[in-house]
């Protein structure tokens, strides 16, 4: 009987364990009212945790367990994501990483039949998101005959991956990025 008690416990400790490292990017919208402005944010969760952000003005999102999309408006062709990942699909943030990104274009998870890819930049710590070292790649490509623009920037959270993904047309990047990359500073909790 004891070992089987403790067998039980031994899994519900590592089942907590396992759920406590599950980030869940199920969007629930609140709204809180502050000097008679709506403020509207999305909590994802980590367990019992909050994750609290804070979305570019008028996109919204939906998603699912390990992904959250971000549509933009004025935009139909743009696309924004969130995603995790159990594992990081790069081992630090470094130098090295740039050469990662072009011996394995898969990283890059560019959308299939993508050609004339280029790697512009690739940023370390282009910012912290919530005391979290940041990687970010960007890169120009051509999908179907039109320009197209894409930026990850990669969260190392603790051992796991979180990314924020931008793709667009070329011309409208500049403008989206700023936006998308302004809103992750509202990030609380990751």
């Amino acid at each position: 009987m004891v070992p089987v008690l403790i067998a039980f416990l031994g899994l519900l400790f590592f089942g907590a364990c396992a759920a406590r490292a599950d980030l869940d990017l199920t969007p629930t919208e609140t709204v809180h009212v502050l000097d008679q402005r709506k403020i509207t944010n999305i909590l994802f969760h980590d367990g019992a945790k909050e994750i609290t952000y804070q979305p570019p003005k008028g996109w919204s999102c939906s998603g699912s367990h390990n992904s959250a999309a971000l549509s933009v408006p004025e935009h139909p062709q743009a696309r924004a994501f969130i995603q995790s990942a159990a594992r990081p699909r790069i081992p630090a943030f470094d130098d090295k990483a740039a050469k990662l990104f072009q011996d394995n274009p898969a990283l890059l998870e560019l959308p299939k039949g993508a050609k004339d890819v280029t790697i512009d930049a690739v940023s370390i710590d282009p910012l912290v998101i919530d005391s979290h070292h940041t990687l970010e790649v960007q890169m120009t490509y051509t999908f179907f005959g039109q320009n197209c623009s894409r930026s990850i920037l990669l969260v190392n959270r603790n051992g796991a991956e979180v990314s924020f993904v931008l793709d667009c047309l070329a011309p409208d990047f500049k403008t989206l990025h700023t936006a998308f990359r302004g809103s992750l500073f509202s990030i609380e909790n990751l």
